[in-house]
């Protein structure tokens, strides 16, 4: 369940950053099939609805263990990297690896052979460059990049 694994690990702001770079009927649909209905509210409490709703899937998704609940949260993962285009880019750039704006056309296994140090220097590089740690720490569990719990720990 790798991706329940990430979805868990993100803080709070990324995940409800993450559920609204996803479209609205997406969304919509996981509300549903999780079973997360919208109270109905009278005036504007727009915003304070969709931030209940936000949390209770998070809550949902921590404990999720299906492998449907897994596709999801992968797709939701995948959604919210595609507008994070800028940090793929600057990340692949980094490492030297050649990249349309952030997307590559083979299967990035290069992140797996990362060493600590190179992993360290990666993530330090990003933090200067104004992405934010979480940001960065989704993107390089999403490629499965080794040595994350001492950079992890350290930000």
């Amino acid at each position: 369940m790798q991706f329940i694994e990430l979805v868990a690990k993100m803080s709070d702001d990324t995940f409800a950053e993450m559920v609204q770079a996803s479209p609205r009927k997406i969304r919509e649909t996981l509300f549903q099939r999780l079973g997360i209905k919208a109270k109905k509210t009278i005036g504007l409490k727009v915003h304070a609805k969709a931030e209940e709703r936000t949390k209770k899937l998070q809550e949902k998704l921590r404990t999720a263990s299906s492998d449907q609940e897994n596709r999801l949260c992968e797709e939701l993962v995948r959604n919210f990297l595609y507008t994070k285009r800028p940090l793929l880019k600057a990340t692949l750039d980094h490492l030297g690896i050649k990249n349309d704006n952030g997307l590559v056309d083979e299967e990035p296994t290069f992140f797996q052979e990362l060493t600590a140090e190179k992993v360290k220097d990666l993530v330090e590089h990003l933090r200067g460059q104004g992405f934010a740690t979480d940001h960065i720490l989704t993107y390089l569990r999403f490629v499965k990049a080794p040595h994350l719990d001492g950079v992890a720990k350290a930000a």
